[in-house]
């Protein structure tokens, strides 16, 4: 009495899920070993027929010869396993993974050995509660050389195996933890490479399962005898694995200080759903669950291998995504011909690529929004604490599609070897910030008196000043270092960068002479540098919101000062915006909670994190002071051209002026990552050294645009550096190097 795998009888039969599946995966012609299922009702029969008995949920066999004939089990070609394949395993919601008996390697002519490994495994039901079918599956043993655990899973592009040498038995018991490897899905109509290798084998089977199974989460236990891939056992994955993703600092780097506020970091973190919502407009197939953004130590970082993932999908490079907002993957992939293709019939490329040639139009829709939702942020701390949120969801999802639009052009004239030409020659909202300082430049240094009241870090009241400065904060007045965070200060409030810079001559800007490439690739660079200047014109104009919603906290939380509910109006910034809404609803923080508060941010301020993480790294090891190794030369991405030898000047944040000693001349600043309020930092320097910064960053854009000799992505410069070190910058190549002999003087 068995019902042999393949024959289509679970569509006409009652039988648990595993059992049902593994007939599907054989009638599909899947490769799954011959065997057959020994259904529930068996033991009915043979407790009739006196073969079996049962006695507090242990079956027993009285004449193993009348069952092994009852069973009229095919002939198998060597020994057999035997395994339960009850109802109340490998369900949607539960699996019950190892919960009953398997026998291996069971000897199918032995009558005594088999009747026994059934009676075994039929008595395992008695350790769980409940009534459930008691079905089994004799199948036949793969001699194996490889097995494992696979699972493959709709929100991610690799299928995740674990694997070890011979039968995977002792693996999905626990008894070893065996080998873990990534391997990239195929899609239907794909291929692995001519490697006759097991991973190959595996991905050819992987990319079947889906094929009859559908594009869902399936759990595969599978064994490869070095010819074939053989498929034992698939069910439904009841919970996602927790995959140790790469995840990048990236463009945060460069528009939040080292440690954010702990109001701008609780909106990040709660925005993260929103911000990936943009590309699943484009693509629903595109993961839903795993999050965009992850904070560590009080830090959000950027899921950049979700991001990569996205490219993959979509056929592109993934290093669209590396160079534009920074960082690096372990396994890079090119261009996908075949993906695009399907993609392009979906209309999902087409989509995306209209949402990019729109981008311009679209930032321009979204600048009359951003001021309209602006103009009365809230009336409550929650109000604007929400209305924070909005923002900064808008501001990043624009920068997604104008990003978007200018990376592949960007990619193109970097291989054309034009892009620094044109950067040149262009100047941006950014620049201009640095650039539009020059009449004030020029009165101060014609004013003396008018210098030594800016020299002191006062603003003149001299009328001609006070009309130049007001005009220049009007225009530029809401930017600000690290200005992404809402507890930075802007312009008009702390005005002492700009008068610093007024201090110091602007960079003359030597325009190169156009070569014939540059005249050949200008229509690709006039549709990327008005996508350029429109990505930094919203952000310019986004913090015009930003400064809105600040404004409207500060003056909020000074009647709670007034109130004693504050210490002080900056005090706001401490909390999260759960906490904010708490404060509209009556909560009286006590002294000891601002005591508390302040001691968790010094503490998270004593981590020294670098650019790349992975979730599961261990965050302990990267507390201030921990010893660590650096290389003498280390490499990073090209912005300019040219070379500079001086002294290190390393920051976390822009300085107004040089450390005693250091000259223009023979300065390097190395920075842990740079943005429009570094421009008066960058006027004191001969050349300039990044930490974190993707191709299309905007320090990059500024920094090319400025034509400092300068390189970015130099992972560890900050900590393999300190200042006063002697080194040389080859922004060329992108290099930067300790010298022994420096040719000038530290």
């Amino acid at each position: 009495m068995n019902i042999p795998l393949g024959s289509r009888s679970s569509s006409t039969r009652v039988m648990g899920n595993k059992a049902r599946l593994l007939d599907q995966a054989a009638a599909r012609r899947l490769p799954v070993p011959p065997g057959v299922i020994i259904p529930a009702d068996f033991i009915e029969a043979g407790l009739r027929q006196g073969w079996l008995a049962e006695g507090e949920g242990q079956i027993t066999c009285r004449d193993p010869v009348a069952l092994a004939q009852a069973l009229r089990l095919p002939v198998f070609n060597g020994a057999v396993a035997v395994r339960s394949a009850f109802s109340a395993e490998d369900r949607a919601d539960q699996s019950m993974a190892g919960f009953f008996v398997t026998r291996l390697h069971v000897d199918p002519h032995d009558p005594a050995a088999l009747s026994e490994a059934l009676c075994a495994v039929w008595s395992s039901a008695a350790r769980q509660p409940g009534a459930f079918r008691r079905d089994v599956l004799i199948m036949q043993m793969v001699p194996a050389q490889v097995a494992g655990v696979a699972f493959t899973e709709r929100e991610y592009a690799d299928d995740w195996v674990n694997y070890t040498a011979g039968t995977g038995d002792q693996l999905v018991s626990g008894q070893v933890s065996g080998e873990m490897l990534e391997l990239p899905k195929l899609w239907r109509f794909e291929t692995p490479n001519a490697d006759a290798s097991w991973p190959r084998r595996l991905q050819m089977l992987l990319r079947e399962v889906r094929r009859v199974f559908g594009q869902a989460d399936w759990d595969i236990e599978w064994a490869d005898d070095g010819e074939r891939c053989y498929l034992l056992q698939v069910r439904p994955i009841t919970r996602p694995t927790r995959r140790n993703e790469v995840y990048t600092i990236a463009n945060h780097k460069e528009i939040l200080p080292e440690l954010p506020s702990t109001l701008m970091t609780d909106v990040i973190d709660q925005c993260a759903a929103g911000l990936f919502d943009y590309y699943r407009q484009l693509d629903a197939s595109l993961p839903a669950r795993r999050p965009f953004i992850a904070v560590f130590a009080g830090r959000p970082y950027i899921n950049l291998s979700l991001m990569a993932e996205m490219m993959r999908t979509f056929g592109l490079p993934t290093r669209l995504v590396t160079d534009n907002i920074g960082g690096q993957i372990d396994r890079p992939f090119g261009l996908n011909p075949a993906r695009m293709l399907v993609k392009i019939m979906q209309l999902t490329l087409p989509r995306f690529a209209l949402a990019q040639l729109l981008s311009v139009q679209s930032a321009r829709l979204a600048r009359r929004r951003m001021l309209a939702r602006t103009e009365q942020p809230g009336a409550t701390f929650a109000d604007l604490a929400t209305t924070l949120g909005w923002l900064y969801t808008a501001l990043v999802t624009e920068m997604f599609s104008l990003t978007a639009a200018i990376g592949p052009m960007t990619l193109l004239l970097r291989q054309f070897g034009t892009l620094n030409e044109h950067n040149a020659r262009q100047q941006t909202i950014s620049t201009r910030i640095y650039a539009d300082l020059d009449p004030l430049r020029r009165y101060v240094a014609a004013h003396p008196t008018v210098q030594a009241e800016v020299a002191a870090g006062r603003i003149p009241d001299d009328p001609g000043f006070q009309q130049l400065w007001s005009a220049y904060l009007e225009r530029y007045g809401h930017r600000g270092i690290y200005e992404s965070d809402i507890s930075r200060p802007r312009y008009h409030e702390e005005p002492a960068p700009l008068l610093a810079a007024l201090l110091h001559p602007s960079h003359p800007r030597a325009l190169p002479l156009r070569s014939l490439k540059g005249w050949l690739t200008l229509p690709l660079w006039f549709q990327a540098s008005r996508t350029i200047q429109a990505r930094e014109q919203w952000r310019h104009d986004c913090m015009i919101g930003f400064d809105r919603v600040r404004r409207a906290l500060r003056q909020r939380a000074m009647d709670w000062v007034e109130k004693g509910i504050l210490p002080n109006v900056d005090a706001l910034f401490d909390l999260t915006a759960a906490e904010l809404a708490q404060l509209d609803a009556g909560w009286r923080p006590e002294s000891a909670f601002w005591l508390g508060r302040k001691a968790e941010i010094e503490r998270l301020r004593g981590y020294q994190l670098p650019d790349l993480l992975r979730r599961m790294d261990d965050l302990e090891v990267y507390r201030a002071g921990a010893a660590a190794t650096y290389e003498a030369r280390l490499h990073g991405l090209s912005l300019t051209a040219g070379e500079a030898e001086g002294c290190a000047w390393v920051l976390a944040e822009p300085a107004l002026a040089l450390p005693p000693g250091f000259t223009r001349e023979t300065t390097i600043l190395v920075a842990r990552s740079v943005d429009a309020g570094w421009i008066p930092t960058f006027g004191l320097v001969r050349g300039v050294v990044v930490e974190t910064g993707g191709d299309l960053s905007h320090g990059s854009i500024i920094l090319r645009e400025i034509g400092l000799p300068a390189v970015t992505n130099v992972h560890g410069v900050t900590r393999a550096f300190q200042t006063g070190d002697a080194i040389r910058l080859r922004a060329g190549s992108g290099s930067v190097e300790r010298v022994a002999e420096p040719v000038v003087s530290c």
